[in-house]
């Protein structure tokens, strides 16, 4: 009798929805346990970290924190430490990642590589980091990259990791930002002991997310010539944007007419035409001229000449046909072979003789002096201050030498 009593109590019960939160607890708790053998990034990082540590280079490491966070593309500012090295990552589809180790972790690494063992952190301010540093890092930045990829169970997961390699050192925070072009990007912040607590370093991983920072989906029929490629330098470059000014007219004042403006001033605007305007560069330069107007509403200009390049001088053998100039020959002989031309008499139906030159070593004769003639005597003029006797200067005393 009580038996049946319990069984329809919990009929009841069931059929109440109070045993609702009862097989709630028991599939959250089974949530959590498959969560905890799952293989999150997290979990997939600290296990692949100590595992290549220890492979390559017989080092022990261990993962003491992993932080994700995301950011847009545009909020990576302060993301990297100056003193840190930062290396870009090449990725699948022309998309770029970058990572950076503080400079206890590449420390570490050095020491292991070369001394075989890791030293206690000396403290005090850290070295310039190079690319010799860079280059002892690779082996184990692209071992941890290639091996964590294959671990997390969510497909997203492991896409995220997927395909990356070094790619090239960089030398500035700024660099970095602008290589990293993609909407949105995924950040792990890994903090790692190393070598039982000698030294504790800083690994900072961004990744796009996703197909977020992915290539456009190609077209399935299309195969894999659709692939597109890497943007380009000069893509980037095109797309910037160029500040333009449109001049009416151009005005000169002085400046003590510029200062006494106020507001009502009317100002004359000699030349100026709506057919006619300038554009200008933010600098002044002039590239085109254009009719002023309105499409739907707006202000527009239809630009009818555009500016002329400027013309570089010429100056080379294969410009000689368009400078219109007569050929002129040079006389490269010496003055010993210099001959003088004939001259010519206009009334005479022939030549004149020629004339034979002149050696080159023969002067003009100067003519002695006693052929010169006789000069004027002076007249005298001892009465003239300063030329008398008695403005003769006086003896100076001797000295004996020494």
């Amino acid at each position: 009798m009580a038996e049946e009593q319990l069984d329809r109590q919990t009929d009841a019960r069931a059929a109440s929805g109070s045993a609702t939160p009862l097989l709630r607890r028991k599939a959250q708790a089974g949530r959590e346990e498959q969560q905890a053998r799952a293989m999150s990034l997290q979990k997939a990082m600290r296990l692949t970290l100590a595992k290549v540590a220890d492979d390559l280079f017989g080092m022990a490491m261990a993962t003491l924190a992993v932080r994700l966070e995301e950011r847009a593309g545009g909020g990576l500012d302060g993301l990297f430490d100056p003193a840190a090295l930062m290396m870009l990552l090449d990725g699948p589809n022309g998309q770029r990642g970058a990572v950076s180790f503080d400079s206890a972790l590449v420390g570490g690494l050095i020491q292991q590589q070369t001394m075989g063992q890791v030293l206690a952190d000396p403290g005090g301010s850290p070295r310039v980091l190079t690319a010799t540093d860079a280059a002892i890092c690779v082996p184990f930045l692209d071992a941890l990259l290639t091996r964590s990829a294959t671990l997390p169970e969510v497909p997203g997961e492991r896409q995220w990791l997927e395909g990356y390699q070094f790619g090239a050192r960089a030398e500035d925070p700024r660099l970095v930002l602008m290589a990293l072009e993609a909407p949105a990007y995924r950040i792990m912040h890994v903090s790692i002991d190393i070598a039982g607590g000698l030294r504790q370093g800083q690994m900072t991983l961004c990744l796009p997310l996703g197909s977020a920072a992915g290539s456009p989906p190609m077209d399935p029929q299309a195969g894999e010539e659709a692939k597109p490629g890497p943007k380009l330098l000069m893509d980037n470059v095109l797309a910037l944007n160029a500040d333009l000014n449109i001049a009416l007219a151009r005005l000169k004042l002085p400046l003590r007419d510029l200062g006494a403006w106020k507001a009502g001033d009317v100002l004359p605007l000699p030349g100026s035409r709506f057919e006619s305007v300038s554009v200008l560069t933010m600098a002044g330069r002039s590239v085109a001229t254009g009719a002023l107007g309105q499409v739907a509403g707006q202000r527009a200009v239809r630009l009818t000449r555009r500016a002329a390049p400027l013309m570089q001088p010429r100056r080379r053998a294969s410009d000689r046909a368009e400078l219109d100039l007569p050929e002129v020959q040079f006389d490269r002989r010496g003055a010993d072979q210099a001959e003088v031309a004939p001259q010519v008499d206009p009334a005479a139906k022939g030549p004149s003789p020629e004339v034979p030159p002149r050696p080159a070593d023969e002067g003009a004769v100067l003519p002695g002096p006693s052929s010169l003639p006789d000069l004027p005597d002076l007249p005298d003029m001892s009465d003239l201050p300063g030329f008398g006797a008695e403005d003769e200067l006086p003896e100076l005393p001797k000295r004996d030498a020494g």
